[in-house]
Parts: C-alpha cells; sequence; structure tokens
C-alpha cells in the first residue's frame, strides 16, 4: 500500500500528539509529586513552628520561675546578713 503525503503527515502529527501526551503526563507526575513534597515540606514547618513556640512559653515560665527564685534568695541573704550583724552586736562569734 502507497502512503499519500498526507498520511505521512497525519502519520507524523500523531507522533507527534504521542509524544506529547506523554510530556504532559511526565509534567503531571512531576508536579503532583512537587506538590506533595510541597504539602510535607509544610506539614514539617508547621510542626516546627509549634514546638518552637511550645519552648518559648516553657523558656518564659522558666524565667519567671527563675526572677522569683532569685528574689527569695536575696532576700534570706539580707535575712541572715542581718542576723550576723545582731549576733555580732550581741557578743556573740
Amino acid at each position: 500500500m502507497s502512503e499519500t503525503p498526507i498520511d505521512i503527515v497525519i502519520s507524523g502529527l500523531q507522533t507527534q500528539i504521542s509524544e506529547l501526551k506523554e510530556i504532559i503526563s511526565g509534567l503531571n507526575n512531576d508536579q503532583n509529586t512537587s506538590s506533595t513534597a510541597q504539602t510535607a515540606q509544610t506539614a514539617q514547618v508547621r510542626s516546627i513552628e509549634n514546638e518552637r513556640n511550645a519552648l518559648q512559653i516553657e523558656n518564659s515560665k522558666l524565667n519567671y520561675q527563675i526572677t522569683h527564685l532569685l528574689r527569695a534568695l536575696n532576700k534570706k541573704d539580707n535575712e541572715i546578713s542581718l542576723l550576723r550583724k545582731d549576733l555580732n552586736k550581741s557578743g556573740f562569734k
């Protein structure tokens, strides 16, 4: 069977269409893969941000406790100092 120039052109176009469909399919797969990777990365970033926020809150609480403990220690140090002065004045050494 002899092919006419039109048949050759149609066959070539069909081949190009098939190749383009494969390229588009590959691009869609790449986009889905990158979209999935972005979603996973976004979830990881949110998780890290949540952990950071929790650690900041815990750090603030601990700083508050440390501040009050230091105040209590200073108060006790002052009381001890006053007691030592009173003992020295009364003659106990």
